[in-house]
């Protein structure tokens, strides 16, 4: 009797597991480091991510709203003003300070904010002390399209940071107005209207004295009492314009007045001009339109 040995299964047999070792750990390795690799990708992301947030939050801190603070103190001398302020606007900040009274007087000073504090130069009318009495101060802050590009950065580009009861909107954008109100001894009080009035009355009679001068001699010059009014006349009214210059006058008033002793001098000579057949009636209309503005 013939025995038949049986034959062993394919998958028991010893080739076929060294087969399936070889194809699955290779492949099981290389999802391992498949793996690996995704999770190094994500790690990656979140740092990104956690940088952006960073900078985005510098950047709100650099651009935070600023509730605007300034005060000022005055130092007075001798009667003469001078001004120091303290303020949370940024360092770089351009201020303009104006002084002024009821009576006309004005004067601005330009300052910058350097460590949260500025000053001004010293106020007085024209190197000698203010007139005794009340005067305004008042600070500003112009627009911000006017300040340095490291202002603009904190304060914004149409100051839209800037906040509190000092920031105003304007046609022109946001300014900052600070007033207070100061009092000056200096010299003794003056009567500008007294003062206006008594100059005025001299450059009228040197314009009447002038005009009838030259009327006489139209019809009759005579030339040796024409150069000896001439000489007389342009002293007197050089020495009214010092005079006018050297007053305790506010600046607006001399601008008016001073001006109007020029416009005779040169009244004089296009007289003279005229007298000698060589006028100009249009320069002499304007000097005369001129002078009776002055003194109206």
């Amino acid at each position: 009797m013939t025995t038949i040995k049986s034959k062993k299964p394919v998958y028991k047999r010893w080739w076929f597991i060294l087969l399936v070792v070889l194809i699955i750990v290779p492949a099981a390795i290389g999802a391992a480091l498949d793996d690996g690799k995704k999770n190094v990708a994500s790690v990656s992301t979140v740092s990104t991510n956690t940088s952006n947030s960073v900078d985005e939050g510098d950047k709100k801190d650099m651009t935070k709203d600023i509730n605007v603070e300034l005060s000022v103190n005055e130092n007075v001398a001798a009667g003469k003003v001078s001004l120091t302020g303290i303020t949370n606007l940024p360092d770089g900040t351009g201020l303009m300070i104006t002084v002024s009274n009821e009576n006309g007087f004005r004067a601005q000073s330009s300052a910058v904010v350097i460590s949260n504090e500025f000053m001004t130069e010293e106020f007085s009318n024209n190197g000698q002390a203010l007139e005794s009495g009340a005067y305004n101060v008042d600070v500003t802050m112009p627009i911000a399209s006017v300040q340095p590009d490291a202002v603009k950065k904190i304060i914004g580009e149409n100051s839209e940071n800037l906040k509190g009861d000092l920031v105003k909107e304007g046609d022109l954008g946001k300014t900052v107005n600070y007033s207070k109100s100061i009092i000056v001894e200096g010299a003794s009080k003056v009567d500008h209207s007294a003062m206006i009035k008594e100059y005025k009355n001299k450059i009228i009679g040197s314009y009447k004295t002038i005009k009838d001068t030259y009327g006489s001699h139209s019809k009759s010059l005579d030339a040796v009492e024409w150069a000896k009014f001439a000489r007389e006349f342009k002293e007197n009214v050089s020495n009214l314009r010092n005079e006018i210059e050297e007053s305790k006058l506010n600046q607006s008033d001399k601008i008016v007045l001073s001006p109007a002793c020029a416009d005779l001098e040169m009244l004089l000579t296009a007289y003279a001009a005229s007298l000698q057949g060589r006028g100009d009636d249009t320069e002499i209309k304007r000097l005369k339109t001129q002078i009776e503005e002055a003194i109206k």
